[in-house]
């Protein structure tokens, strides 16, 4: 069963209503938001906000530079967002300016579930683990397994923790076998969020990992990304 934020079924009415959703506690929201004044929801949210890039929002549109996964509109498979920064933000925010063509699905797997899907060998293997995210000039590493859920890269590789001893380092066979059955259980669990103009949609990025799945290019495609704590 899905978490929200909220139980309304109506569109709320605009961004004040929508910030003191946020402010009740939750780990998951949907919902029509048609009145949304991003610059509003950044005053209201202040020093909770976390930037992205510099910037106390994103416009996430199809740009042609392909090392950027983030504003593309193909496939991105399972991660977590800002992982340059030393901590990555809580929540994160995405609101549909433009839906394009409606095919760009934003996908979210529920990491509870996930993991008391897992072997316990792979949920040992994969408590040994980071991941490590590569862009934003640098490679950043971060453990899978966290006290809040789960951090996870996309594109990057997966090494032990470390000064993990050297009886507990996994093998290559471990780390295999734990990958392919947590990617197993993300694609199972993944939950489609289509978008209509106006649509927002609001997770706890350590409790639900996200993927963008699309199989084309939308150039017409434009949401608001926003961080926060």
């Amino acid at each position: 069963m899905k978490q929200t934020l909220c139980a309304r079924s109506e569109p709320l009415s605009g961004t004040e209503e929508l910030f003191d959703t946020i402010h009740s506690g939750g780990m998951l929201f949907y919902q029509e938001v048609p009145d949304f004044d991003v610059e509003e929801l950044v005053r209201l949210l202040g020093p909770r906000i976390v930037q992205t890039s510099g910037e106390n929002y994103a416009i996430a549109m199809h740009k042609e530079d392909p090392t950027d996964c983030s504003d593309r509109t193909e496939y991105f498979d399972w991660h977590s967002d800002g992982l340059y920064l030393p901590k990555p933000p809580k929540f994160v925010l995405l609101h549909c300016l433009n839906p394009g063509n409606g095919q760009a699905k934003t996908e979210l797997a529920n990491i509870n579930q996930v993991l008391t899907k897992l072997s316990p060998s792979s949920l040992r293997t994969l408590s040994k683990l980071r991941s490590h995210y590569i862009g934003h000039g640098g490679s950043f590493d971060h453990s899978i397994l966290t006290s809040n859920g789960m951090l996870l890269a996309s594109r990057g590789y997966v090494s032990p923790l470390l000064d993990l001893p050297f009886e507990d380092q996994p093998s290559i066979r471990d780390i295999s076998e734990t990958l392919s059955e947590l990617y197993y259980h993300l694609d199972d669990s993944a939950v489609p969020y289509g978008w209509n103009m106006g649509g927002t949609l609001i997770f706890d990025q350590y409790q639900y990992m996200h993927r963008r799945n699309s199989a084309i290019i939308d150039r017409d495609r434009k949401l608001i990304r926003m961080w926060f704590t």
